[in-house]
């Protein structure tokens, strides 16, 4: 890291309120080295340059757009074609993502304008009636649009086919085996079996295989799937983070199973 101070440099201070962000969030993205200045002075100060508001400004728009901050390192900084999604995939999946959400907000808009012209027609009619039909239409608004932006225009339209497909009855089945392949891999903890070993590659074997049940071996799903948990942190406060809280496995469950697909690997 150079330590004399260029042309047209910044301290913290200054390039935080150049760019309109907080001091605490321009140490939050040095820490993630999202965004790090490339220069120190001769205390040791942190100095900024255009180029960083450049990356900056770069940052703040794909987060503004709903992407996670891996996500947006992952696109700032592998050149295109050693596997980096293209900008553009980007912002068609972000642009499907905010035109489902703009439409329910217009479904809310119109249910907002439905109540004020019942209470024109009808004074007397129970203001609770008129707050639920409200409230019906934020509710299903807040728990279908979140997780959606984490897939593809193509991946949703194949989740969504694949949970209208599936009755009550197929959806309790897949929790029950899913809660019995988690309690395997405990046992198999708690006897410290190694994730190396013929069980550590059948249990994994079970987890793939549910997966692409569900999935039915679709990989843009499951990409889709290991965004949204990626982006933990960044999920809203409802009841739909909750279940899914409820039904991810353990920290320990995905290391295991992450030691057992390298052995299977390596066992070919």
């Amino acid at each position: 890291m150079s330590m004399v101070r260029p042309m047209s440099t910044f301290r913290i201070q200054q390039f935080a309120k150049l760019a309109g962000v907080t001091v605490r969030a321009l140490h939050h993205y040095d820490r993630l080295k999202l965004l790090s200045p490339a220069h120190r002075s001769a205390r040791g100060y942190r100095l900024y340059c255009h180029e960083d508001l450049g990356r900056l400004e770069r940052i703040l728009v794909l987060r503004y757009l709903g992407l996670s901050l891996r996500d947006i390192a992952t696109l700032l900084d592998t050149p295109v074609g050693l596997g980096a999604e293209p900008l553009t995939v980007t912002l068609a999946r972000q642009r499907a993502a905010l035109s489902e959400r703009r439409d329910g907000l217009d479904r809310i808009l119109r249910a907002i304008e439905h109540a004020q012209q019942r209470i024109q027609n009808d004074p007397a009619e129970p203001e609770w009636l008129l707050y639920q039909t409200i409230l019906k239409e934020m509710q299903m608004q807040e728990a279908t649009n979140w997780a959606e932006k984490y897939y593809s225009p193509k991946a949703l339209e194949v989740l969504r086919e694949r949970r209208a497909a599936l009755t009550p009855e197929q959806k309790r089945e897949i929790g029950v085996q899913w809660k019995a392949l988690y309690a395997d891999i405990q046992s198999a903890l708690d006897c410290e079996v190694s994730p190396d070993s013929a069980e550590g590659r059948a249990l994994v074997a079970r987890w793939m295989r549910l997966a692409d049940e569900f999935t039915l071996g679709d990989p843009e799903i499951g990409e889709g799937f290991r965004r949204m948990y990626d982006d933990e942190n960044h999920w809203p406060d409802d009841e739909r983070a909750v279940r899914l809280r409820a039904s991810m496995p353990k920290p320990e469950y995905r290391s295991f199973f992450r030691k057992a697909v390298h052995a299977c690997l390596r066992h070919g």
